[in-house]
């Protein structure tokens, strides 16, 4: 593990809690964060994660660890991207997608939005400052969430004190 990783997950887990089985959650089923249906794809043999539970209830934070690492931090480029980037960026896979995620990051940076975070994204996200990249992704986080037909009382102002601690402990580490 790298100490952006570990950085960045400590505080997904802060905000993904236990095992939570909410009636109005479409993801169902979870245990810190991880949905059953994310559980039961990262224990294919894609993933190569050994030792995983069948059941979602039964995780570790052992388990939570790699198939975060696995299935989002890796997909985001974690350990390559400047740590408060990699942080909020990573909460945003999480909590949004993977998928929109980069292209948040590319939406933030100006460059051509294609889902994938290559040479191009990478050299532009070093020549700016973090500070600004880190407030834009949130910013376009926000804009996501306010596009959301779903967004109600019962999650909407979860994910913006989310967003906002997320954005505070980013602008820490990327000083």
């Amino acid at each position: 593990m790298t100490r952006a990783f570990d950085a960045a997950l400590k505080v997904v887990l802060h905000h993904e809690g236990g095992f939570v089985d909410h009636p109005k959650d479409p993801g169902g089923r979870t245990n810190m964060g991880i949905t059953q249906a994310t559980l039961t794809n990262a224990r294919s043999p894609l993933f190569k994660i050994d030792g995983l539970p069948a059941d979602v209830r039964d995780l570790t934070v052992a388990n939570a660890a790699a198939i975060y690492r696995a299935a989002y931090w890796d997909h985001i480029s974690g350990d390559e991207l400047p740590e408060g980037v990699a942080m909020i960026l990573f909460d945003c896979a999480v909590n949004q997608g993977v998928g929109r995620a980069v292209k948040i990051l590319q939406e933030a940076l100006g460059v051509e939005v294609d889902g994938i975070i290559e040479s191009k994204t990478m050299a532009i996200l070093r020549m700016r400052e973090q500070a600004k990249v880190i407030r834009e992704i949130a910013a376009r986080r926000a804009g996501a969430y306010m596009k959301l037909d779903s967004l109600d009382d019962t999650f909407g102002l979860g994910w913006a004190r989310r967003l906002f601690d997320v954005y505070d402990c980013a602008q820490k580490v990327s000083a």
